[in-house]
């Protein structure tokens, strides 16, 4: 498979420089994106808690439910194989949160996944953004993802998010970052993923906001 032989080079790539894991995303379900795209537009209007943003969500929901199968099978089987060549290499692979319901893994799919390579070099990486928004889009509890897979996790993306906006310098959003430091092991790879666009005066101040809220010493 092209995206497996793809992501092994990845693997490759870094273990020549040395990087202690590689963030994977596990695919998506095919559904209709327009109706993704129409919970969002409700939501950012405020109508999240109308009648007509359930219907959206529930249709959404069935879409996923009725085609996951197939597409989180061939997750797990290519999982396999790359979980042993990052053995072989010496690198960690970490399963990240995804930010659109429609990708693989949502929380369930993520404890499977993990099971399936309990004994592999595999963990779960947090995205803080992308389980925001996960949680103001009324699917899982951001809490929950840090809570179930603290065990088991290797790496965070640090970002803030306003709305279901996401990337943003932290310390310039909405994010709950004394509620996010509860759940860091010690010793996992924090990584700040800023979007380009934010300006110089965005970026001041963001190290010592995360040294103040517990999140990097």
């Amino acid at each position: 498979m092209e995206t497996v032989s793809f992501t092994k080079q990845t693997i490759d790539l870094a273990a020549s420089v040395r990087a202690r894991a590689v963030v994977l995303h596990m695919g998506e379900v095919p559904i209709d994106l327009s109706l993704q795209d129409r919970l969002y537009k409700l939501h950012d209007g405020g109508y999240a808690q109308t009648k007509e943003y359930s219907q959206a969500k529930e249709e959404l929901v069935y879409q996923r439910t009725s085609q996951a199968l197939h597409y989180l099978d061939a997750a797990r089987k290519s999982l396999q194989e790359l979980s042993e060549y990052s053995r072989q290499k010496g690198i960690m692979l970490g399963l990240e949160t995804r930010f659109h319901p429609h990708e693989i893994p949502n929380m369930d799919e993520m404890a499977e996944l993990l099971n399936e390579v309990s004994e592999s070099p595999v963990g779960y990486w947090h995205d803080v953004g992308h389980a925001e928004v996960q949680q103001q889009l009324g699917f899982s509890l951001h809490e929950e993802w840090l809570s179930r897979f603290k065990d088991r996790m290797v790496g965070i993306h640090l970002h803030d998010i306003f709305g279901i906006s996401d990337h943003h310098a932290p310390g310039k959003g909405d994010m709950n970052w004394e509620m996010v430091a509860k759940y860091l092991p010690p010793g996992i790879v924090k990584v700040c993923e800023i979007g380009e666009w934010n300006d110089e005066e965005q970026m001041q101040g963001v190290v010592n906001l995360l040294q103040k809220k517990g999140i990097v010493n």
